[in-house]
């Protein structure tokens, strides 16, 4: 039996909207499911997108490598509309919601995301091979 290697094309690598055009779409997106306090940037080292929505500030920022050409970085952001509409998509639906759907994207007190101050944690944890012997997680809520 023999396998054969297919090239892929990257997603949206052909997109003729503009990252104003498609950051305007994701506000208008976010909006609709009353997300507030949005802000969304493209700086040359990322694009970032932030939104209040069900109490939570949650932020998405999107590394772009330095030799980006313009129709990547417009390729990247379409990437990121769709992440985010799927993701929204499913928390009306029931199917989720936004804390599964943004958990690692929760930015916390402390200002770094979830993510952030997690993957450290999990990647000791793969390492030693067992669960660690101090809690990871923050406090849950308090009764009473």
């Amino acid at each position: 039996m023999s396998c054969s290697v297919t090239t892929r094309r990257a997603y949206a690598e052909d997109t003729k909207l503009s990252v104003p055009e498609t950051r305007q779409e994701i506000e208008t997106m976010l909006r609709r499911v009353s997300a507030n306090r949005i802000v969304h940037m493209d700086e040359p080292a990322e694009a970032l997108v932030m939104f209040e929505l069900a109490g939570r500030l949650i932020r998405l920022q999107v590394p772009i490598p330095a030799d980006a050409t313009e129709q990547q970085r417009k390729a990247l952001w379409r990437a990121l509309l769709i992440i985010m509409k799927a993701k929204l998509v499913a928390v009306d639906r029931g199917v989720s919601t936004v804390e599964q759907e943004f958990l690692a994207h929760v930015v916390l007190p402390d200002g770094q995301t979830v993510a952030r101050w997690f993957e450290p944690q999990l990647q000791a944890a793969f390492e030693r091979g067992a669960m660690p012997t101090s809690p990871l997680l923050l406090e849950g809520p308090k009764n009473g």
